[in-house]
């Protein structure tokens, strides 16, 4: 202040009062060292989440044009509460913005509330290059396209709003929305661009002058993009970190770009997928996080990773393969989503495992991902040898017995494939459980099987080497299109007499029993006690993701699953 310069001292304070308010208007108060820049150890490490749309709406134009608070607030709390996720990866789009800005930006408002209630801290992609380039309108009802992996999904800008010079007309859909939350720590990341077709010039320079206007706008949060290269998505000069994308079953890709730029660190915003068994057998959920904990072990960088393309099996339709077209059979098992449009675990198995990892909790009674290619806690019955490569193989009339017999009540889920070959028609594999007494010869147990071949799911009793056909179900009258070499995946629940088993769950659409095959009561000298195993008569089979959780965890803290007449989910 000058020296003869005289102001009273309540007109100062009321004016710097003022001037902060405006200030924290704008999202200026914070320093220029607060602003972001690219270090080795970014804030999104060690995070695990999925990218996200509401399972009802077919793409992120509708998510924000439609939004439903309360589902999207159910969904949150099921990916927190499952899979510890702290974070998601959420796409906006332009037409929202020019077309219903205070209605959008309230949406997402209330969306940040949302997140923040539950834990999870969101990032924002701006553009994306990938799928419909034009079609996609506020006002046309946009249905899902059954069989067709992100159908309805929206390129933005779409087609009709690109023209070489008008990059300018985007400036203020990046500014506005940084601007009003550039110091908001409920916000993890911003994104510039999804994956620019490589050799597109306009979206190329897109992706550039985007991210110079989010610099301009000085956020605290990193501003990423991502960019083709030799080695994939990888690094370029406009991200603050590495933005990378691996749906690969190999490790390389993995540890290569997270050493990529270690003066940035790296994110990988899509990884893993649960590949078809005609396929390499991994490179999904499970298989991403056991390598990030070995990473972890290592005492290395550990990156975000955005798990699957989505949380939900929803309306987007990415239960189906990228390679597949309109009027595809359903898959047995989806090829993306973590969580059913009922916010309830695909696979209890990968819950474990991705809970493990981002909470160092667990509530199994035994786990078997065979990640280590170790089959070293199960005793094999017809020949010694169980090959393992990510999933343990069983030979012809061959079974494994793992667990404790002193068990009672539980669930067991399972990921069973029939390989192709001699018997595969014919032959049945599958899983076994409250089993005592096992010994040479395929039926020299006391317990239950539950097996299943192209045609038949079949729920039996054994004793004193006698098998005792108890229920079945016709497997046919299934969406699915084949069961012989692609993974499918069993649930049975064990609760005194009563035994339930869910195979291959599909979306409500195709299966309103929601997986829920056999409901059977044994009341003839029920077994109620015993441990767990996987068996096959007449083929060989692979067997992987195997999980045993105390039956009080459908209904506890745990799983939670929602109690209604059909059992767990």
């Amino acid at each position: 202040m000058s020296a003869n310069r005289i102001t009273r001292p309540g007109v100062l304070l009321k004016s710097t009062c003022a001037l902060i308010l405006l200030a924290a208007m704008a999202g200026q108060l914070a320093s220029a060292d607060d602003v972001y820049r690219a270090n080795p150890k970014p804030p999104t490490d060690g995070r695990i989440g999925s990218n996200y749309t509401p399972a009802y709406a077919v793409n992120q134009v509708q998510f924000w044009h439609d939004f439903r608070p309360a589902v999207v607030e159910k969904e949150l709390a099921a990916a927190r509460k499952y899979f510890g996720i702290s974070t998601l990866r959420v796409y906006l789009h332009d037409i929202n913005f020019f077309e219903e800005k205070p209605v959008f930006l309230a949406n997402l408002e209330t969306f940040l509330t949302l997140c923040a209630k539950h834990g999870i801290q969101p990032g924002f992609v701006f553009f994306d290059g990938c799928h419909r380039h034009e079609g996609i309108f506020l006002d046309k009802p946009t249905e899902p396209v059954s069989g067709f992996h992100n159908g309805r999904w929206a390129q933005s800008p779409q087609a009709r709003d690109i023209e070489p010079d008008n990059l300018e007309k985007f400036k203020p859909y990046v500014q506005e929305i940084i601007r009003a939350h550039r110091t908001d720590d409920r916000v993890l990341f911003w994104e510039i661009h999804n994956e620019p077709p490589p050799g597109d010039e306009y979206r190329d320079r897109l992706k550039r002058a985007g991210y110079a206007w989010a610099k301009e706008v000085e956020p605290t949060q990193p501003v990423l993009n991502c960019e083709k290269g030799p080695r994939g998505w990888g690094d370029c000069m406009a991200t603050d970190i590495v933005d990378a994308h691996v749906y690969s079953h190999a490790h390389g890709p993995l540890r290569d770009l997270s050493d990529i730029n270690p003066a940035k660190g790296t994110v990988f915003t899509e990884a893993g997928a649960r590949w078809k068994a005609s396929r390499r057998n991994f490179g999904g959920p499970i298989d991403m996080v056991y390598w990030l904990g070995g990473r972890r072990k290592e005492g290395k960088s550990t990156p975000g990773m955005y798990l699957c393309w989505e949380l939900m099996v929803g309306n987007s339709n990415c239960r189906w393969h990228w390679i597949d077209k309109p009027g595809a059979a359903e898959p047995e098992i989806p090829w993306c989503g973590l969580l059913w449009p009922d916010a309830t675990p695909v696979s209890l198995a990968e819950a474990e495992a991705i809970r493990r990892y981002t909470t160092g909790k667990s509530g199994a009674l035994f786990f078997e991902d065979f990640e280590t290619h170790s089959a070293a806690a199960w005793k094999p019955y017809g020949k010694q040898n169980l090959p393992v490569r990510n999933a343990v193989t069983l030979e012809p009339d061959m079974k494994a017995i793992a667990g404790d017999q002193k068990w009672t009540d539980y669930v067991l889920e399972g990921r069973v494939v029939i390989k192709p070959g001699a018997g595969a028609e014919t032959g049945t594999a599958g899983l076994l459980f409250r089993v005592t007494d096992p010994a040479e010869g395929l039926d020299e147990i006391r317990g239950y099987d539950v097996t299943f071949n192209r045609k038949t799911l079949v729920l039996s009793k054994i004793a004193a080497g006698t098998r005792q056909e108890l229920a079945t179900y016709d497997l046919t009258k299934l969406a699915t299109d084949t069961r012989i070499n692609e993974w499918s995946m069993i649930r049975i629940s064990a609760a005194g007499p009563r035994i339930r088993i869910w195979f291959n769950r599909m979306h409500p659409t195709v299966d309103p029993a929601r997986g829920l095959r056999i409901d059977y009561t044994d009341k003839k000298e029920p077994i109620l006690s015993g441990a767990i195993g996987v068996r096959t008569d007449g083929i060989s089979a692979m067997f992987d993701n195997i999980v045993v959780l105390p039956s009080n965890a459908l209904r506890s803290g745990h799983l939670n699953c929602p109690r209604h007449s059909g059992g767990p989910t």
